[in-house]
């Protein structure tokens, strides 16, 4: 039924902005969902000529769809909704842009490099009537789905900690703070188990390639929730080995660890047998566009709402309030 009501539904025109990295991906799935989710890549936006040539050429889009410049996309008005997937700084003023000219707005996290500009955003999108959400991709993803129902069975009865290692050996992203740059996806992933946000945060962190404040490549975060729930956050670009995406829950009767990337789930019973919990990995970013052309068509409630983003925003700022003066930051009291 719900294939058949968007085949009904009016077609929906897309625009990306931004075809690094994460953009590429999220052509390549537009692309995909073009028949099933009735929309329309419209136009990829890039300064780069580069990005722009290796998306023809390899995904397809043809020379007329490709843009430098993001105004030329905003005055179209065949295009509804855009997908900003740009540097962190510039977040801000192309979203803020987007909502002006009445575009519906996806965009990646950090929504903003301070909460001031993130509820000015969510403002401005209430105001104008439009959709705005924000790339907490996590929030989509099966396994975690699966975890958060079992802890609202209270399947680990009260909860004492968590654990979540977001590690790779990677170059630091250009003028990129792992704090801002890493954080907001453990920092959500805990406000989606938990619906709850933390209320103090201690960091410590350090730049040893960069060697620059503002610039760390790794960081320990200790956050506390309410009824002393304490969660450890380990983020690193330096770390050997394998990447990690992990969550681990620790609770009286048992834990839970959670692989994010191959959506793997191990429960752990009060006397430490290990067991698996099947739970089908599914395509988080597929499903994030979904949500977000549901959430346009009126046919859902958003998960990754603009406020959402915000608060994630005020968490990053308390995270970096502390780690520069080397104190404990109390957070919405």
């Amino acid at each position: 039924m719900g294939q058949e009501r968007r085949k009904m539904a009016s077609k929906i025109g897309v625009a990306v902005i931004g075809a690094g990295y994460w953009g590429y991906k999220l052509i390549r799935e537009y692309l995909a969902l073009t028949e099933e989710y009735n929309i329309e890549l419209m136009a990829v936006v890039d300064i780069s000529n580069d990005r722009l040539e290796r998306v023809s050429k390899e995904l397809g889009i043809p020379k007329n769809k490709l843009y430098t410049d993001y105004k030329k996309v905003l005055e179209n008005s065949s295009i509804e909704a855009v997908h900003i997937a740009t540097p962190n700084e510039t977040h801000f003023f192309l979203a803020k842009d987007a909502l002006k000219h009445g575009k519906n707005v996806l965009l990646e996290k950090p929504m903003a490099l301070n909460s001031s500009e993130a509820f000015q955003l969510a403002r401005l999108a209430e105001v104008n009537g439009s959709v705005l959400l924000v790339g907490h991709i996590f929030r989509f993803n099966n396994a975690l789905h699966k975890v958060k129902n079992l802890l609202n069975e209270e399947i680990l009865g009260e909860l004492y900690y968590f654990d979540l290692r977001w590690t790779a050996k990677m170059p630091p992203p250009s003028n990129c703070d792992i704090v801002f740059d890493l954080a907001p996806h453990p920092v959500d992933i805990l406000n989606f188990l938990t619906e709850e946000w933390p209320k103090e945060v201690y960091v410590k962190a350090r730049s040893y390639l960069r060697k620059e404040k503002g610039l760390e490549e790794m960081a320990h975060a200790l956050l506390e929730l309410n009824r002393g729930l304490l969660a450890h956050i380990k983020l690193s670009w330096l770390e050997y080995g394998k990447k990690t995406r992990t969550i681990k829950i620790v609770g009286e009767k048992g834990a839970i660890k959670v692989n994010a990337l191959d959506q793997k789930i191990v429960y752990i019973d009060e006397y430490n047998n290990e067991s698996r919990i099947e739970e089908n990995p599914n395509n988080t970013i597929r499903d994030m566009i979904k949500h977000f052309i549901d959430v346009i068509r009126g046919e859902r409630s958003p998960s990754n709402s603009a406020l959402i983003g915000a608060l994630t925003v005020v968490v990053l700022e308390a995270m970096r309030k502390s780690l520069e003066n080397n104190i404990s930051v109390s957070i919405l009291r």
